[in-house]
C-alpha cells in the first residue's frame, strides 16, 4: 500500500484495491459492438453494527485478502470483517468510534506498512484515527478535531510528501477541513475551505491534469459540486460550483469517456439521477448528463463492472432498497439501468474483488437492516 493512493469510502463513496485504480482504456476491450452483460448472481449477507452508514474494502490484516470495515452511526463504532478469499468474511469485531460515525475511509496514516482506519463522526466534529496492527486489530485511537458536521472523510497525498493527508467535508459549516499528515499518524492544524452549502462528500482527483490533487465537494442544499483546484502544496485556490440535479450527494471521478481526462459523477437523491460531467482537462466540464437511477440514490461507484473497457455506474439507492447499475458505453452516455435488490435502506456502496477473481465485486451499507450486502461479480463480455 502507498501513501499516494487513498482509500476512500461513502458517503464519499467507495474504496478500491491499488488494482482497480486504472484507465478505462487499459482494461481489454470488448470487441467493437459486442453486447455486453453485468450479473451479480451470488449474492450474501454479513451482520455489521448498528444503523451502518459507510462502508470501505481493504487489506486491514497481513493475508492480501480484502477486508470490509463498517462505520456505525446507531452503535458509535467500526465494524471489522476479515475476508477468507471467496466473498466471505469472518466474524467481525467492534472497535470505538467518537459520536455517530458517519464515514470510514482506509489508508496507512503512519506509514508502518498497516492499514490504519479514519472515521469522520458528524456529532463530535472529529475524525477518530484507528491504528491498524497489521492483524485486524485497531487499539490506538486519535481524536482529531476537524469541525461541526464532520460527514465524510477522504485520503490523499495532497502536497506531495509521500504522506497520507485527510480531508473532512463540515455539512454545518459549509466547508471542507484539510489536514497534512506528517508521515507518523499525527497531522498539522486543520486549514477550511469555503464550499457551496450543505457539503456531504468530497472526492480528490487531478482534475486539471497539473500533477497536484484538486477536490470535488457534493453540497446537498445547493444543488451544485465544488471545484477546488490545488495548488500541490496542500492548499486550494477558491471554488467554483457546478449545478447538479436536485440533492447531490455522493461525488465520484473516473474515466468516463475515451478521451482519458478525467470525469465527474454525483448522486442526486431527490432527482433520483447521477448528474455526469465530462472534464477538459483543465479542471472544467463539459455540459451535464443527467442519467436516471431508482429512488433517493446515496452511494455512488464508477468503475468497469462487465470488462468491456467502459466505466459503468453503480448507486446505492435508500428509497427502494436498490443498487442501481447502468452500463457505460464509452463515449459518456450509458445504457438503461437494472435494478438488483439490497438490504433494507443502503446508503453506501464500495468496489473491490473480494474473491480474488479478478472482477470487480460490490458491496452495500444496509442502515435499516444493520448489515452489509456482498455481490459477487459474474460480469463478462457477452459472446455472440
Amino acid at each position: 500500500m502507498t501513501a499516494a493512493v487513498a482509500f476512500a469510502a461513502c458517503a464519499v463513496a467507495m474504496a478500491y484495491p491499488d488494482s482497480l485504480f486504472q484507465r478505462a482504456g487499459d482494461r481489454a476491450a470488448a470487441p467493437p459492438g459486442q453486447p455486453t452483460e453485468i450479473r451479480f448472481p451470488v449474492i450474501s449477507d454479513e451482520q455489521a453494527g448498528n444503523y451502518p452508514c459507510s462502508v470501505a474494502i481493504g487489506l486491514l490484516d497481513a493475508d492480501s485478502i480484502p477486508d470490509l470495515a463498517v462505520a456505525n452511526y446507531g452503535s458509535n463504532s467500526v465494524s471489522v470483517l476479515l475476508g477468507n478469499g471467496d466473498g466471505t468474511f469472518k466474524h467481525r469485531r467492534e472497535f470505538p468510534a467518537a459520536f455517530l460515525p458517519y464515514t470510514v475511509a482506509i489508508g496507512d496514516l503512519n506509514q508502518d506498512g498497516h492499514a490504519d482506519l479514519a472515521v469522520a463522526s458528524e456529532g463530535s466534529g472529529q475524525v477518530t484515527e484507528l491504528l491498524g496492527d497489521g492483524n485486524g486489530g485497531f487499539t490506538e485511537r486519535h481524536d482529531l478535531e476537524v469541525g461541526g458536521g464532520a460527514y465524510s472523510v477522504a485520503l490523499g497525498d495532497l502536497d506531495g510528501d509521500g504522506s497520507l493527508d485527510l480531508v473532512a467535508s463540515n455539512l454545518n459549516l459549509n466547508q471542507v477541513t484539510v489536514l497534512l499528515g506528517r508521515g507518523d499518524g499525527s497531522f498539522k492544524p486543520g486549514v477550511s475551505y469555503a464550499t457551496a452549502h450543505g457539503p456531504r462528500s468530497a472526492t480528490i482527483a487531478d482534475l486539471d491534469l497539473d500533477g497536484s490533487p484538486d477536490l470535488a465537494v457534493a453540497c446537498f442544499n445547493s444543488n451544485a459540486v465544488s471545484i477546488l483546484l490545488g495548488n500541490g502544496d496542500g492548499t486550494f485556490r477558491r471554488r467554483k460550483d457546478h449545478a447538479t440535479g436536485h440533492s447531490p450527494y455522493s461525488v465520484q471521478w473516473g474515466w468516463i469517456d475515451a478521451d482519458t481526462l478525467p470525469d465527474l459523477a454525483v448522486s442526486c437523491l431527490a432527482s433520483s439521477s447521477v448528474s455526469v460531467f465530462l472534464g477538459t482537462g483543465s479542471g472544467a466540464f463539459r455540459r451535464r448528463r443527467d442519467v436516471k437511477t431508482a429512488a433517493q440514490p446515496y452511494g455512488l461507484a464508477v468503475v468497469d463492472l462487465n470488462g468491456d473497457g467502459h466505466a459503468d455506474l453503480a448507486t446505492a439507492d435508500l428509497g427502494t432498497s436498490t443498487v442501481s447499475i447502468a452500463a457505460g458505453t464509452g463515449d459518456g452516455d450509458f445504457l438503461r439501468g437494472i435494478q438488483i435488490a439490497t438490504g433494507r435502506s443502503p446508503q453506501c456502496i464500495a468496489v473491490g474483488d473480494l474473491n480474488r477473481d479478478g472482477a470487480p465485486d460490490l458491496v452495500t451499507a444496509n442502515t435499516a437492516s444493520n448489515t452489509v450486502r456482498i455481490f459477487l461479480n459474474r460480469g463478462r463480455a457477452s459472446r455472440p
